[in-house]
C-alpha cells in the first residue's frame, strides 16, 4: 500500500470530523450510563474510555468499509477520481485494516465483561445484514426511505453496546439515548441526500428524487423535531439548566428557517448549509449532554 493512500482515503471517505463525532457518541453515552448508575460507574474519562472510542471509531470504519463493498462499481462510474475507484487503495486493503479494527473491539468488550461482548455481537450481526442489505436487496433499493430506516437501527444497538459495557441493565437514559441517536442520525442522512431539481445526477439516489423536493424537506423536519422532544426529555431527567435547551431549540428553528426559505427558493448552496445546521444540531445535542453531566 502507498503510505499517502491511507490518510488520503480517510480524508475523503472518513475524515477526522467524523471520528471526532463517534468519539462524541461514545463520551456522551458513557457520561449518561455514568449519571444513571448512581456513582457505580466514574463519569471521568481514562484508559478504557480512551480504548472504547477507539473501538467505537473502528466500528464505524468497518461500517463505511461495507458500504464501500456494496457500492464499488457503481461509485466506479459516478467517482471514478476518489481514491479507492482510482486504484491508489484497494478493497482488501481497507477490509484488513478494519479487520485489525474488530480484534480491538473484541478486546475492548472482553475487558468490559461479557454483557458488552454480547451486545458488540448483536451489533455486528445486525451490520452483517446491512452489508448484505438484508438479502432483499433488490426490493429495498427501490425504496430508499425503507432502505435508510433498515440500516439506521444499527445506531441503537451501538448505544446498546457502549451502555451494557458501562451499566449492563436497562435505565430509561439507555431508550433516550438509543431514540435520539436514531432520530439525529436519520435526520443528517436525509439532509446530505436532498438536492435541487437542477441538481440532482441520474445514477445517484436521493431523497428528494425519491420522494420529491418538498416531501423531503418536509420529513427530514419532522424527524428532526422528534430529535428535540426527545433531547428535552433526556434534558430534564438530567436536570439540566435553561442554556442546552435554548441551543437546541435555537440550532432546530435555524435549520427550519433555511429549509422554509429554500422551499420556496430551491439552490444547493443553502441545502448544504442545511445539512450542516443538521449535524450541528447532532453535535450539539450531544456535547450539551456531557457538559450537563459533568458540570
Amino acid at each position: 500500500m502507498n503510505p499517502k493512500a491511507l490518510p488520503a482515503y480517510l480524508a475523503e471517505r472518513f475524515p477526522p470530523i467524523n471520528m471526532a463525532l463517534f468519539a462524541i457518541l461514545f463520551i456522551t453515552v458513557h457520561a449518561v450510563a455514568a449519571y444513571y448508575s448512581g456513582g457505580a460507574v466514574a463519569a471521568g474519562i481514562g484508559w478504557m474510555e480512551v480504548f472504547g472510542i477507539i473501538a467505537t471509531i473502528s466500528f464505524f470504519f468497518r461500517l463505511r468499509v461495507f458500504d464501500e463493498i456494496k457500492d464499488y462499481q457503481l461509485d466506479a462510474i459516478n467517482h471514478p477520481h476518489r481514491v479507492l475507484q482510482s486504484g491508489r487503495i484497494s478493497l482488501r486493503e481497507l477490509m484488513l485494516i478494519s479487520l485489525a479494527g474488530t480484534a480491538l473491539e473484541i478486546a475492548w468488550s472482553l475487558m468490559m465483561g461479557l454483557p458488552a461482548l454480547l451486545c458488540w455481537l448483536l451489533a455486528v450481526g445486525y451490520s452483517l445484514l446491512m452489508r448484505y442489505e438484508f438479502f432483499v436487496g433488490h426490493f429495498l433499493k427501490k425504496r430508499l426511505l425503507l432502505y435508510a430506516i433498515t440500516h439506521m437501527l444499527v445506531m441503537p444497538l451501538l448505544i446498546l453496546w457502549v451502555w451494557w459495557a458501562y451499566v449492563p441493565a436497562y435505565r430509561e437514559g439507555l431508550l433516550l439515548l438509543a431514540l435520539l441517536s436514531l432520530l439525529a442520525g436519520f435526520s443528517f442522512e436525509l439532509a446530505r441526500k436532498i438536492h435541487e431539481p437542477a441538481a440532482e445526477r441520474p445514477l445517484v439516489d436521493s431523497y428528494s428524487k425519491s420522494m420529491g423536493y418538498t416531501a423531503s424537506i418536509i420529513t427530514v423536519l419532522i424527524v428532526l423535531l422528534g430529535g428535540v422532544l426527545v433531547q428535552t426529555y433526556l434534558l430534564n431527567t438530567l436536570q439540566a439548566p435553561l442554556w442546552p435547551y435554548l441551543l437546541i431549540l435555537g440550532l432546530y428553528w435555524a435549520t427550519f428557517a433555511l429549509y422554509g426559505y429554500t422551499l420556496r427558493k430551491p439552490k444547493e448552496k443553502r441545502l448544504r448549509i442545511a445539512e450542516k445546521l443538521v449535524s450541528l444540531f447532532m453535535l450539539g445535542s450531544y456535547l450539551s449532554i456531557i457538559i450537563v453531566v459533568i458540570l
